[in-house]
């Protein structure tokens, strides 16, 4: 019997690229989760996955860039992150024994929503990042790692919101021409009909 040898694939620029973006995506998550607890209630019972368990290791990791600095602001920061991963999941559950209907991947409704109760929440959410850049900012003063975390997780959480903005609109867009379509088409068979 003769084995067969695996075909060796060359370069794929597409599945390649696709490839890339989705490991860049899954980072961006993991470091934009720690900060998404604090900033959201009543998330999807189905939310949190992957990039919160990576969000739970990319705390502790961040320290190994600042070797020399205090590491008590950020372990700080990662207990309460913890803390609020678990209400988050505890209300998450609550939400789905009492009926509540919200998507299972719902990315959570901001907190100043309570606040800015006329704002819409895609406005609110992309002031969000803004807001966790400046604090990371003024935190820089008082621990150079754990501002520096959160300037990046609010790049990553601009990233992620805009990627799921476009996506949705994507989707909007092709519910559109589906319409559209549809009405084009019950057009032509009513015309059909009439003949």
């Amino acid at each position: 019997m003769t084995q067969q040898q695996p075909e060796i694939k060359g370069w794929q620029p597409l599945e390649d690229t696709k490839t890339a973006l989705n490991v860049a995506m899954l980072a961006a998550q993991a470091l934009s989760a720690p900060v998404e607890v604090f900033l959201r209630t009543r998330f999807g019972s189905r939310y949190f996955g992957v990039p919160a368990f990576l969000g739970f290791i990319a705390v502790p990791m961040w320290l190994l860039l600042w070797p020399g600095e205090d590491p008590r602001p950020m372990t700080v920061f990662w207990a309460f992150y913890i803390l609020m991963q678990l209400r988050a999941r505890v209300e998450s559950a609550a939400m789905v024994r009492k009926g509540d209907i919200v998507h299972t991947r719902y990315n959570g409704r901001p907190r100043l929503m309570s606040l800015f109760r006329k704002t819409p929440e895609l406005k609110l959410k992309a002031v969000e990042p803004w807001l966790v850049m400046l604090v990371g900012v003024f935190l820089m003063a008082v621990s150079e790692a754990l501002g520096s975390y959160l300037i990046a997780a609010g790049f990553c959480l601009a990233l992620v919101e805009s990627t799921i903005a476009a996506a949705e609109r994507a989707r909007v867009f092709q519910m559109h021409d589906a319409f559209l379509e549809q009405q084009q088409t019950a057009e032509r068979f009513r015309e059909l009909r009439r003949r």
